[in-house]
């Protein structure tokens, strides 16, 4: 019969000599010399880089399927609008006035939002 073999790695032993080793590595990285380009960057490269420099930072939104929905029916919206630009004439109370179509359309969309967002608050019960 042959004898069972223990075949796991052996753990590494976490002490001072590894502590000591990890900082001289870090010594040796600090003291390294840093590589420079061989051409430094024109007048071009730099101003782009100077534009870029604040928008370095910014986080984009996380892509998903309620994000795209939104900005494809923005989409859609737009060019909806765009398409109905012509002029539409009002009248109104014996007064009239000319809008583009597209303009009409967000005026009356905007007053059923308030309409519905007033809407949605319950009715506060009166005290008998």
């Amino acid at each position: 019969m042959q004898e069972k073999r223990d075949t796991a790695p052996e753990e590494k032993q976490a002490g001072p000599e590894a502590e000591q080793a990890r900082a001289e590595a870090s010594t040796e990285k600090a003291k390294a010399p840093q590589v420079s380009p061989a051409v430094k960057p024109g007048p071009l490269a730099r101003a782009w880089q100077a534009c870029c420099a604040p928008f370095a930072n910014i986080k984009l939104p996380v892509w998903n399927i309620r994000l795209f929905s939104w900005l494809l029916l923005l989409l859609i919206v737009l060019v909806f609008l765009l398409s109905n630009w012509s002029p539409m004439r009002f009248y109104f109370f014996g007064l009239w006035f000319e809008l583009p179509k597209a303009l009409s359309i967000l005026v009356l969309l905007l007053v059923g939002l308030l309409a519905g967002w007033l809407m949605r608050f319950p009715k506060q019960k009166r005290a008998e």
